[in-house]
């Protein structure tokens, strides 16, 4: 075998002087070289041929001739290296390079001062999309509201086809009946009506997520029960566990009860004032899956102040947040709650973007109450005690 290796690799150098071009000349060069190939191959056999054959052979050489004079040497291949250390041209490991296509930046991209927009414009227009054709959407929460709000205008409206790759998109960006992109912080700040034209979930795409992601599309499972829901409350309670362990067998049939809830009662705005802060505040880096379920925690024990709900209620939605995983995220985001009153611009906010300060809250599992008049003292109250918590369950 080892002689068969060292065989191989002289081999390969061979290969690579061969493949060694002048830039200025390398198409000529490697015409040439297809040419004297042809040559080889074919000059002896027309030499011996005679009749029709040899007028057979004539032509099929010509026209590879042709070919091969017209045949350009692809120069725009990407390198792949292993290893990009002991390599003579260090780029990136396969991993990196495969992924980087692949690659899903989240809300930064919404963020990114309309770029990704117009570069998708700039593509579909391009291309040619019009209304006869269908945009896929195959992604999470950020891709669908990029890809949604570009569809939505391109000539007029493209049809929309969303295909959700994350838990947390399967049971509620997928459904949304408008698209956004955030600009100068401001989390949606521009907002444009997109009602998909179909929308396919796949729930094994929700195995290929990373934990953060799956963990935070849990909670925006128990986002929606703990307002709209009891039955799906109590069912994924039941079920935490192994939903936290990624059982695809508990998670799809929690999936199957999500999505149908979701259909059936329709989205709610409940905890996404506070969540969309807290996005913003950390220049996204602090994911919507993780702030969701802060944002949760802080409503509900506001509602529990203002005798909406019981405490009872409250531990159960807490507790089946923090058992799946969900919470996990809370402890990277103490220096974001140590900002109360940055936080509740989030209020401000929520006005502009809904034309009111109410806010819907929890009144016991799958019951919500409207809020109309928010008492931001009592939310700073709420937002210390509920940081000092979790840092004493954190020391």
């Amino acid at each position: 075998k080892v002689a068969q290796c060292q065989e191989r690799i002289k081999e390969l150098k061979v290969e690579i002087e061969k493949a060694k071009h002048d830039h200025k000349n390398c198409d000529k060069e490697y015409a040439d070289r297809l040419i004297k190939d042809l040559d080889a191959k074919y000059q002896p056999l027309i030499a011996a041929a005679t009749g029709e054959k040899k007028a057979e052979l004539q032509k099929k050489y010509a026209d590879e001739v042709r070919i091969a004079k017209r045949t350009k040497l692809v120069t725009q291949i990407q390198m792949i290296f292993q290893d990009p250390i002991a390599s003579l041209d260090p780029r990136m490991t396969v991993y990196e390079t495969i992924a980087e296509g692949l690659k899903i930046r989240g809300e930064k991209n919404k963020a990114d001062g309309f770029q990704s927009v117009t570069t998708l414009v700039s593509s579909m227009v391009d291309s040619k999309i019009g209304a006869n054709d269908v945009v896929i959407a195959l992604g999470g929460g950020a891709l669908m509201d990029i890809a949604g709000y570009v569809s939505s205008q391109v000539r007029g409206g493209v049809k929309l086809v969303r295909v959700p790759t994350t838990p947390a998109a399967m049971v509620d960006g997928a459904f949304s009946e408008m698209a956004a992109v955030d600009y100068q912080s401001v989390k949606d700040a521009v907002r444009v009506p997109c009602v998909p034209d179909c929308v396919v979930i796949d729930a094994g795409f929700a195995a290929t997520v990373l934990d953060g992601v799956w963990r935070g599309g849990l909670g925006e499972i128990v986002r929606h029960a703990a307002v709209r829901d009891p039955a799906l409350m109590r069912k994924f309670a039941k079920c935490v566990a192994r939903l936290k362990d990624r059982d695809m067998e508990a998670y799809r049939e929690i999936l199957a009860a999500a999505v149908e809830s979701r259909v059936k009662r329709g989205a709610s705005p409940f905890a996404l004032w506070s969540a969309n802060r807290l996005e913003s505040m950390s220049g996204y880096k602090l994911p919507h899956g993780y702030a969701v379920p802060i944002g949760v925690c802080i409503d509900c024990a506001y509602a529990v102040e203002k005798k909406y709900m019981k405490e009872s209620d409250q531990e159960l939605i807490c507790r089946a947040l923090a058992d799946c995983g969900a919470l996990d995220g809370l402890v990277h985001s103490h220096h974001l709650l140590s900002q109360a009153d940055n936080i509740l611009y989030g209020l401000d906010a929520w006005r502009l973007s809904t034309g009111s300060e109410a806010l819907v809250l929890p009144a016991g599992v799958g019951k919500e109450t409207v809020d109309g008049s928010p008492d931001r003292e009592l939310f700073r109250k709420v937002i210390k005690e509920f940081l000092s918590a979790s840092m004493e369950s954190h020391e």
